[in-house]
């Protein structure tokens, strides 16, 4: 435990010490006064647009995983589900893992299930839909076929529970075999998911639709700091932007996002002032929005105490 302990430090560590690095390097290369000229006059009834198509957006994202809650009879009010929604998304924002928010949100919907590993498969087929969907967007890239074939497979494995026996010998190699039971449960409950073609469909849409009116919030917050690109431009590097942000190298993705986005817009050339501008204000939008789930963190915890001393009582 002690080990397993100093290696996620050790990793945590790692991770910001890159941010730290990789925001130090750009900030040597870009013109720190074009870009704070930017964020000045950037206009603000544009920005407000990008934070409310944000909002919406995770309205849908809600929307997507309550179905996916209803589906393993885990039936809770939406407007619940939505309040779970924003504080893993708080979470993911100001925790230094890139899964923090999706273990909130199995720790707050486990406890409306029979176990928590019910929770755990609605947040881990509500993340590979919305793979699969990325991938989808990302097909017009040759070099991005690899991670479109990894998205199939990852659905494949959810649907296709053959795969299952070969994991858990694996495992056993290792010396993970006390994982068998967890691996078998979970297995259970995401077959329940295979009898259920329709909703997959349906909920690949609806996740479609929420990643597009993501790449559109990127418009709007270049449309607010008066930039000038065209519209193709944020499909083709918006979504590869969320695949290299969601690599778990750095702190929730600071730097990279910035760096890669540079190097991306720059190649339609926008100048690294622009492309680090719009990054990192499309990051602040997030992270605004974000905010929400924390205010309801902090609101909650009276009734979280008082359950701990009433463990009937759910919230």
């Amino acid at each position: 435990m002690k080990r397993a302990t100093v290696t996620r430090v050790l990793m945590i560590v790692a991770k910001v010490a890159l941010s730290a690095l990789l925001m130090a390097y750009l900030f040597r290369r870009i013109p720190l006064a074009a870009v704070v000229d930017l964020l000045r006059h950037a206009r603000g009834q544009w920005l407000l647009a990008a934070a409310m198509l944000l909002l919406a957006s995770n309205v849908l994202g809600s929307f997507q995983w309550h179905r996916l809650l209803d589906a393993v009879g885990i039936r809770i009010p939406f407007w619940k589900t939505c309040a779970y929604y924003h504080v893993g998304l708080f979470f993911n924002n100001f925790l230094p893992a890139n899964i923090g928010g999706d273990i909130a949100r199995v720790m707050d919907a486990g406890r409306h299930g029979p176990t928590r590993a019910t929770a755990f498969s609605t947040v881990l087929m509500d993340r590979l839909i919305g793979t699969v969907a990325l991938a989808d967007l990302t097909l017009v890239y040759g070099a991005l076929a690899g991670f479109f074939a990894l998205s199939v497979l990852l659905l494949w494995a959810v649907f296709h529970p053959r795969l299952l026996p070969a994991v858990e010998r694996a495992l056993s190699r290792v010396g993970l075999g006390m994982l068998k039971p967890h691996l078998d449960e979970l297995a259970a409950r995401l077959q329940g998911f295979r009898e259920q073609r329709r909703l997959m469909l349906e909920l690949s849409l609806v996740a479609t639709v929420t990643q597009v009116s993501r790449i559109f919030v990127h418009v709007l917050v270049a449309r607010a700091l008066s930039l000038t690109i065209a519209l193709p431009y944020f499909f083709l590097f918006v979504p590869l932007l969320a695949v290299i942000v969601s690599l778990p190298i750095s702190l929730n993705g600071i730097g990279v996002r910035e760096g890669a986005g540079i190097v991306l817009f720059g190649l339609v050339g926008v100048s690294r002032a622009q492309a680090f501008s719009l990054q990192f204000t499309t990051y602040l939008v997030a992270v605004a929005i974000s905010l929400i789930g924390g205010v309801i963190a902090l609101l909650r915890l009276p009734m979280r105490r008082t359950e701990s001393r009433s463990p009937r009582r759910m919230c």
